[in-house]
């Protein structure tokens, strides 16, 4: 036996479990208004964090001293005291920002609750339904993609497809599938008064959020939200964009899926489908930290989603390769990578 590897696989997993317990802290800090707190007030001991955040000093001092720990705050032995860099705050405190990520560590306690679950799902080839995984689900994907959908759907994704654009500008008509709490079709409605927008999902209680929101921003003429499956869209009236946002691949039938949107489209229409940002196989995703998380991801929520509704559970990492081939049995003749660079998502463009 190698005794180094060994050792360097020991302090892998104590490694992996501390960064683990440091997203479950910083769920912790952001809910308790602790990083909000720290930020741009440059050095600062725990009793001044204690006070001003209005939590108890001895929970201050141990979860300062794991996200010191954890490299998510900068600590001055000889002060005592706590930064937090403004180039790690940015990610932290501001749920409105594109660059907030607690959205993403937001919804690990969901996720991680879920394991004595699916390790039952693993023995009997079960899956977990979406509802399953508690009501907080829903509200942790909108924090989780809010912002950047906000800040970079229609300034900078549909200008990468001209005709979509003047579409919709024309007063054509955009339907988002697997819309969620309805962040895709208020942001078009929003932006393109002179289109209907309708947003699609399965979660009830989801559509019920949508339906809400587009109460309070004055739009309820103007977006629709249904509660059903694709299946039940009707052919006609056709749509001139489409659209599934990080949704497909959670679907328990992808070429089916395609099908209907296909069919739904208007003559010349567009079907945008994001995915995650991946490699075609494991060996090239291994070195992507991206793909490293999407997997874990996607067997914690993706693939037992899938299977809980007898589907494919292709899971998240599916990489363009197969997103061509699934998109030309369903009919699709043009499938076009655009060439819109962001760190973890891909688009592509299908018509028929």
């Amino acid at each position: 036996m190698d005794k180094e590897k060994s050792t360097r696989f020991m302090l892998k997993v104590v490694g992996d479990v501390a960064t683990s317990l440091a997203a479950g802290l910083m769920v912790v800090g952001d809910q308790a208004g602790l990083f909000r707190q720290m930020a741009g007030a440059g050095p600062i001991g725990a009793e001044a964090l204690a006070e001003r955040s209005g939590v108890r000093l001895r929970y201050v001092q141990e979860w300062l001293a794991a996200m010191a720990g954890a490299g998510y705050v900068e600590y001055d032995a000889a002060g005592d005291l706590f930064t937090l860099p403004d180039e790690h705050a940015q990610f932290l405190i501001d749920p409105g920002s594109e660059y907030y990520l607690g959205g993403l560590y937001g919804s690990l306690p969901g996720l991680m609750a879920m394991a004595p679950k699916l390790a039952e799902a693993f023995r009997s080839g079960s899956g977990i339904s979406f509802a399953e995984y508690g009501a907080g689900m829903p509200r942790a994907l909108e924090v989780m993609n809010r912002p950047v959908y906000e800040a970079r759907l229609v300034k900078s994704w549909l200008p990468a497809m001209p005709e979509v654009m003047a579409r919709l500008q024309a007063g054509g008509r955009a339907l988002d599938v697997g819309c969620g709490t309805g962040v895709v079709p208020l942001t078009l409605a929003k932006a393109f008064p002179s289109a209907t927008v309708a947003g699609l999902d399965l979660d009830a209680p989801s559509i019920d959020i949508a339906r809400g929101y587009a109460r309070d921003a004055g739009l309820e003429g103007r977006v629709s939200f249904l509660a059903q499956p694709l299946e039940a869209l009707p052919a006609a009236p056709a749509w001139d964009l489409i659209s599934t946002f990080d949704v497909m691949h959670d679907l328990p039938d992808p070429v089916g899926a395609m099908q209907h949107i296909r069919a739904a489209l208007a003559v010349g229409g567009t079907y945008l489908m994001v995915e995650p940002k991946v490699g075609d196989d494991l060996q090239s995703n291994l070195a992507n930290p991206f793909a490293r998380m999407f997997y874990g991801i996607s067997c914690l929520h993706c693939v037992p989603q899938s299977l809980a509704q007898g589907g494919l559970g292709l899971g998240a990492c599916w990489g363009e390769k197969r997103a061509r081939a699934l998109a030309a049995q369903a009919g699709f003749t043009r499938f076009e990578r655009l060439g819109i660079k962001t760190a973890g998502l891909a688009f592509y463009a299908l018509g028929a």
